[in-house]
């Protein structure tokens, strides 16, 4: 009800086109002009029907024209004073110019023309009131025109300023990514390069010593082959973001990594001289793929501090499922870590809370009641993977 009330502009313009043509019919029959009818009831019920359509002029401009222009003939045929009706027809008319469709406007225009001129030629008989009267609505029509090309202008020049400012913004973050991409390349890509041939040549120099088999000989030679294929994998990866930071379309990769390669970060967690332990409650491996990602990289950033900033040897992987929910616990057993350590932690533990975060999910981190240090996820899961509570 509250969208098809007309606009208060709209009121208030056909409340004062009524008014404005009582008073002028009420002028002209004190001047008392030869031939026409004095006012009456009749006359004021017309003024009134001439100037209710414009309640919805914006909505249906066409019809709105055409109404007034139908309603005006029986009071001219009715000798009523003519001038009367003519606020009510140039509103109509300007309406018609404004807001009407493109195909329709001349269309109205001619009806308008004809209608207004049959009108009052067959009322007065005079056809220099029948020209007035064109006169008139034509230029009604007109300065609706003029206003709606004016208003199309405007919006053609704002839609232009805006695009002009996306354009800007885009180039700007454009250039941001470009040299944000050149210092991570100059300096964590080029870092990561190091370390990987220096890791591939110490492996390889190793590999080639008369006492490779002694046992520390061959735990450092796995751990630096290991080390040399994760920082291969990472500058892969990283590469394949330079070139999205670029602008461009990053080189196929493999696909995104999933709890059924859980596996890969066991391994790579020992390799570092961590055991890790991996309790899990159903089958990782049939997760939506969302969930999936998004709970690896979790668990892989969790086993990553716990190398980097822990002294732990041991950790604990758990993985369960409560019906409808996916809940995710990496505990390293190792002692309390000092508060410097989980600070140089925080943008780990921002990244995971964010990832998490990004498919409905919380996540906290914090030390541990027994020692060592926490990371505990729980993420939603669609209805068609939610188990029986």
């Amino acid at each position: 009800m509250t969208a098809l009330r007309p606009p208060v502009a709209d009121r208030l313009l056909a409340a004062g086109s009524f008014v404005l043509g009582v008073v002028v019919a009420l002028t002209l029959e004190a001047v008392d002009v030869e031939g026409e009818r004095g006012l009456d009831l009749g006359a004021f019920m017309l003024l009134a029907a001439m100037s209710a359509p414009l309640l919805v002029r914006r909505r249906w401009p066409i019809p709105v024209v055409l109404a007034v222009l139908v309603v005006a003939t029986p009071y001219h045929l009715l000798d009523y004073p003519h001038e009367a009706t003519m606020p009510a027809s140039l509103v109509a008319g300007f309406a018609a110019a404004r807001y009407g469709e493109p195909p329709r406007r001349a269309v109205a225009a001619l009806v308008a023309v004809a209608a207004v001129t049959v009108q009052v030629v067959a009322a007065s008989g005079e056809p220099g009131d029948a020209v007035l009267g064109v006169g008139w609505l034509a230029m009604a029509f007109c300065a609706g025109l003029a206003v709606r090309f004016h208003q199309n202008w405007k919006d053609v020049v704002a839609a232009r300023l805006e695009q002009e400012r996306a354009d800007e913004v885009e180039r700007r973050v454009a250039e941001e990514r470009v040299l944000i991409a050149a210092e991570v390349h100059d300096v964590l890509a080029h870092g990561l390069a190091v370390a990987n041939v220096q890791a591939s040549v110490a492996a390889h120099l190793i590999d080639q010593l008369p006492t490779r088999e002694d046992a520390s000989l061959r735990e450092l030679s796995t751990t630096l082959h290991s080390l040399s294929d994760t920082s291969r994998a990472t500058l892969h990866e990283l590469r394949a973001v330079l070139d999205v930071l670029h602008g461009g379309e990053a080189e196929p990769t493999e696909p995104a990594p999933h709890l059924g390669e859980l596996q890969r970060l066991v391994e790579m967690a020992e390799a570092a001289g961590v055991q890790v332990d991996v309790e899990a409650d159903g089958p990782s491996d049939e997760l939506p793929s969302t969930v999936s990602v998004v709970a690896y990289r979790i668990i892989q950033e969790s086993l990553t501090n716990v190398i980097r900033h822990s002294t732990a040897t041991n950790a604990t992987v758990s993985l369960g499922q409560d019906g409808r929910r996916l809940r995710i616990a990496v505990v390293d057993h190792g002692p309390a870590r000092p508060s410097s350590s989980v600070a140089s932690a925080g943008f780990g533990i921002v990244g995971m809370t964010g990832r998490a975060q990004a498919v409905g999910g919380e996540l906290s981190a914090g030390p541990g009641e027994s020692g060592g240090f926490e990371v505990r996820a729980s993420l939603p899961l669609p209805e068609i993977w939610r188990v029986p509570s």
